[in-house]
């Protein structure tokens, strides 16, 4: 599942590189893009890609929906027993595909990418680490859930621990990743942190502003841990 909103700059390079990547190991596989309202013509290329390769398809939406809405919608129009879902940018490096994969068919629940574990190579500004690092200790303390990265947009489910996460999620912008996994490990689910390589993204316009996203993120967090019973 590849969630996008106007990545037109990249979305054509993303889906061959997923592809490449899934084929290599999988004949069985389908990537569904789930455009969020773009005003810059990324559904007119995944349409175009979608013409001739018929294991892509996009999922349109004329309005803004947010990214936990999104992968829902790329959830029920799945088929597959394993859900993967990803950042179009590619700044996790697809290598580790296999080993998310390989964790979930082994363990079930979730496995997920992770910037701050043993074993990963991360590239980022100093700044961004810093706002990641920090947000991730105010999580661990307030929810006792052990992960070190909660943000990183590269995570694998088995489908039915996904359709039990995601469906009970109620955050639709940044703060649904956290969300996911504080609820996949509060229902008895094991979450798995992977080691990955991670570069900073280069093309285009980061959608997230630390500065800017913070409040938003934080009252999130806030809500949702009080809303816990």
């Amino acid at each position: 599942m590849l969630p996008a909103f106007n990545e037109a700059v990249q979305i054509e390079r993303c889906i061959l590189e997923v592809e490449a990547a899934v084929k290599a190991f999988s004949k069985s596989y389908e990537i569904i893009v789930s455009e969020d309202g773009s005003t810059d013509g990324t559904d007119k290329i995944v349409t175009r890609m979608a013409k001739d390769n018929p294991n892509l398809f996009l999922l349109h939406s004329p309005k803004r929906l947010g990214k936990g809405k999104g992968i829902k919608n790329a959830l029920s129009f799945s088929k597959g027993k394993i859900i993967t879902f990803m950042d179009v940018d590619l700044a996790t490096d697809l290598d580790c595909l296999p080993q998310l994969l390989q964790v979930v068919k082994e363990n079930g629940g979730m496995a997920i990418g992770s910037r701050h574990v043993k074993g990963s190579v991360v590239q980022r500004r100093a700044s961004r680490t810093l706002f990641s690092l920090t947000y991730n200790i105010i999580v661990r303390l307030l929810f006792l859930d052990g992960i070190h990265d909660h943000q990183c947009g590269f995570k694998t489910m088995d489908r039915e621990v996904a359709e039990v996460v995601l469906n009970g999620a109620n955050s639709d912008g940044y703060f649904f990743d956290t969300e996911m996994i504080v609820r996949c490990k509060n229902l008895g689910f094991p979450v798995v942190e992977v080691p990955v390589k991670w570069s900073e993204r280069d093309k285009g316009i980061s959608k997230v502003n630390p500065i800017r996203d913070s409040t938003k993120i934080g009252k999130d967090l806030l809500a949702f841990r009080f809303s816990r019973k």
